[in-house]
């Protein structure tokens, strides 16, 4: 066994973490450098591991890699909005559609619950952690493509997961009324007990045509 491979594996993990927790809470602004010696001495790892973690980073768009002046975080632009939003709302609604009788039970107890939660720090006056919110809804939308029926379309998805996890933020951020984005969860999650796949796209559709207008709206120069 190669118990080195094993090991370098895990360090690059640990340094693609640092570098997309640190986009994500805003400690790495958009156009920051990323040099090799600054993350191995943050994540207190050898260079090699450093070195897969920005190919894998930059494969995921989180950074740019620049020929002869290294890597920078990588910026949104309105395109980038556009295009990773035309793409779910193409396909997550029929992915939906066909996931609504796969998706158990038990999961939707629990993500009910966890959004039933923020309603009630919210109504309660609360500070609510919109990371959590944004992990919160990551984890719901991704339940619909891992549950679909077709295997290929989940496939496909896959190398925009990253993205659509930054988004998921921006979107969280930008939300001017949480409640409501919380109510419209809970009534998707109500279509999926009632199995009703054609409500749950057409509800599905909405929902990220609302995502997409709070980013371009709040977040996006032009949008």
């Amino acid at each position: 066994m190669n118990l080195n491979g094993i090991n370098d594996k895990r360090l690059w993990v640990k340094a693609y973490d640092w570098v997309k927790k640190s986009v994500f809470n805003g400690d790495l602004e958009e156009g920051a450098p990323l040099s090799e010696n600054m993350l191995a001495q943050e994540v207190e790892i050898s260079r090699t591991p450093i070195r897969e973690a920005l190919r894998k980073l930059a494969q995921d768009g989180f950074i740019v890699l620049v020929p002869g002046k290294g890597a920078f975080v990588s910026s949104v632009t309105v395109d980038d909005v556009r295009e990773i939003y035309e793409i779910r709302k193409l396909l997550e609604p029929y992915a939906a559609r066909t996931a609504v009788y796969r998706i158990p039970g038990s999961y939707l107890d629990e993500i009910e619950e966890k959004w039933k939660d923020v309603i009630t720090n919210l109504t309660e006056g609360r500070d609510i952690n919109l990371s959590d919110v944004a992990a919160l809804d990551m984890s719901f939308h991704s339940a619909l493509i891992r549950y679909t029926a077709n295997g290929r379309l989940r496939d496909a998805m896959l190398p925009y997961n990253a993205q659509i996890e930054r988004f998921q933020l921006l979107s969280a951020k930008s939300l001017s009324n949480l409640l409501e984005t919380t109510k419209q969860h809970l009534n998707l999650i109500k279509c999926i007990r009632k199995r009703d796949g054609d409500e749950l796209a057409c509800q599905l559709l909405e929902h990220i045509i609302s995502s997409e207008s709070n980013v371009m709206k709040l977040y996006l120069p032009g949008g």
